[in-house]
Order: C-alpha cells, then structure tokens, then sequence
C-alpha cells in the first residue's frame, strides 16, 4: 500500500477510463516522467556539476498506473556544509519546481507568449530567493531554458489519448494535465529576438591540452561529452602552476568555476559560446582519484 507523501517524494500517476494494453501505459507513464528530468538539470546546471538527481520507485499500482517516486540528491565529495543539509534543501526546491511549472501548463495551455514566460521565470527566482545561502546557485534561470525545459514535457503529454490524463501529486499540491497543451515555440523565439546571456556554474573539466608558459592563451578541455577552448583568468592560480607549485598533465582534471557567454538567437540557434575560468577550485588526478591541496 502506498504511504503518505513527504517532502521528498512525489507521485506520478496515469488516470485512464477502461482497459489498457500494460506497455502502452507504462510507456506513456516512462515518457512524462523522462521529460520531468528536464526541470532538474535546468537548476542542477547552475549549481554543481557534482550534484546529481536520482530517483527510486517506491510502489506501483494498476487500475490507473500510479508511481510513487523519491528523490534522492548525491553530490561529490567538495568541502563540509556544517550549517545546513545542503542536499535536502536542493531536493524540496526541484519539488516545488516541478510544482510550478506543471501547475503553470495546467492553467496555461497554449503557450505562446513570453510574458507568460517571464512571469513564470519570475515566479521560479522568487522561490529560490527564499532558500538558505541561495547564493550558491550563481546564475538566475533564463527564458530560453525554460522553454527547452518545457518543451519535453508538452511533448509527452501529446502523446496521451484522448481523456488520458497524468496525475502529479507533492506537498505543494495536485496538478492535472492532458493532451492539449500546446507550445508556439517559433512565435516566443521571434518575440525574444536575438538575447545575450552568461553563466557561471562549478564544472570538473578534464585537460586535453595545456599551456605551459602564456597567461592568456586557451587551454582545450573536455567538458560534456565535447571538446572546449577556455581562457584562465584566475592569475592567482596561473603564478602557482607556472611557478611549479603542481604538476598538471593532460588528462588530468580541474575543478573550476567555469563563465560561460553566449547568444540565443531569434530562429533558435545559439551562437557558439566561449567559455573562462575564473577561479581554480582543485586538481583532481586520475591515478587515485583525490583531489589535490593547492589552498
């Protein structure tokens, strides 16, 4: 028997009348909740690359197809957080994140304009400004990414029958969505125009190549399954490796804080990013895994 919620754990449930072939419900159900991931790496990817979201099915029922889900966040091993539980704090917000944004499709099923949008960004900041040491998370969600945030989701549920519904249960209330939310993603696009932004978030990047003696050449770096060029401005840091303080070699890896600019144009696409290292967290090297103590 399923127990009651807490704040950490959420129900997804599939609400359909009559019968209904297993997989076909399952595959339904697996669809909606793949695209609720999206939610999650847009605040995950602002926080820590260390930070990682899973979740763990606690119960199923047939009759509709009901999920119960907690969801569990590990990090890597980086410094102690005395003051609060870090972890569990990150947990309840991408809860109410998951809230928001479904309770905003559910009241706004044709999304076609970026005020609406705005609003909603700007409900998202609002609850994150109420969290413990929120500074931590170092750049504010933009609208481009709420969009491809939301664009999986409304996918999914286009693909709900007719009078299916899904069912999203948490402590922050009860969401109901169907088939017919729609998304004019051309027309917001055109709306934005072409939009700069920048990032800075805390990344582990793996040395491809190095720069022995310039202070202001790029390095090459393997960053998410992709290969990328960044200047280090950190020149704090660059005096020490310079000045031989460690040893660094290709394939090594840096813990950095990694500014990331780049354009979102009016069709969509966005402009190559470039990418600086502004500070130099740690050295991590491969033979054993450990971190170096260069602070």
């Amino acid at each position: 028997m399923i127990e009651k919620l807490t704040d950490e754990n959420f129900t997804l449930n599939l609400l359909f009348k009559g019968n209904k072939q297993p997989a076909e419900a399952f595959n339904e159900l697996s669809n909606v909740f793949q695209s609720l991931s999206s939610l999650d790496n847009l605040l995950m990817s602002s926080i820590d690359s260390g930070l990682v979201i899973e979740y763990s099915l606690e119960a199923l029922e047939y009759g509709s197809i009901k999920t119960w889900i907690a969801q569990i966040i590990r990090e890597i091993p980086d410094e102690p957080i005395k003051e609060f539980d870090w972890k569990k704090l990150i947990g309840h917000f991408l809860l109410k994140l998951k809230y928001k944004v479904l309770s905003y499709l559910e009241n706004n099923q044709n999304v076609d304009s970026k005020e609406s949008l705005e609003n909603l960004v700007l409900s998202i900041e609002t609850e994150k400004a109420k969290m413990v040491n929120s500074s931590k998370i170092t750049n504010e969600i933009n609208i481009f990414q709420i969009l491809s945030a939301i664009e999986p989701i409304i996918n999914a549920l286009s693909q709900l029958k007719d009078e299916e519904k899904i069912e999203y249960k948490s402590l922050d209330g009860s969401v109901t969505l169907n088939n017919k939310v729609t998304l004019n993603k051309g027309k917001i696009l055109w709306e934005l125009g072409n939009k700069e932004f920048e990032s800075e978030t805390t990344e582990i990047l793996k040395i491809k190549k190095l720069d022995l003696l310039s202070n202001s050449s790029n390095w090459t770096f393997k960053f998410r399954n992709k290969q990328i060029e960044a200047k280090i401005i950190d020149q704090d840091w660059l005096g020490r490796y310079h000045a031989r303080d460690y040893p660094l070699m290709p394939e090594d890896s840096l813990k950095v804080k990694l500014k990331i600019h780049y354009i979102n144009k009016a069709d969509g696409k966005i402009i190559k990013p470039t990418y600086e290292i502004t500070k130099v967290v740690d050295i991590i090297y491969p033979d054993d895994n450990k971190t170096s103590s260069i602070f």
